[in-house]
């Protein structure tokens, strides 16, 4: 998992006049995913950076509040980032409905 960059980061901005889209992108590594905040010049990306943060565990130096949003404050690590063992309860197969 220690491939970099691991993650990418994107911003969509759109101007409704005139009908203009800018989509600015970054890549981010595994070991230290940091990118700096938009939330001094674009307000509307607190909530989104603070779910990367919650589930991908990406940094945003200079956000106002970078806690956790979707996720309970205790979570321990980060849900998406899919680096934890896969958990699971066998499962007991029965035979058909004919008894064979």
């Amino acid at each position: 998992f220690t491939d970099a960059p691991r993650y990418e980061v994107v911003l969509n901005l759109v101007s409704m006049r005139p009908m203009e889209r800018i989509v600015v992108s970054t890549r981010v590594p595994y070991d230290d995913p940091v990118v700096p905040s938009l939330t001094n010049v674009f307000q509307g990306a607190n909530f989104y950076e603070r779910e990367a943060f919650d589930m991908f565990g990406i940094d945003f130096p200079g956000h106002p509040d970078l806690t956790r949003i979707l996720m309970p404050d205790d979570w321990v690590g980060h849900p998406l980032r899919k680096d934890y063992d896969l958990g699971a309860i066998p499962v007991e197969f029965k035979l058909g409905s004919t008894g064979e």
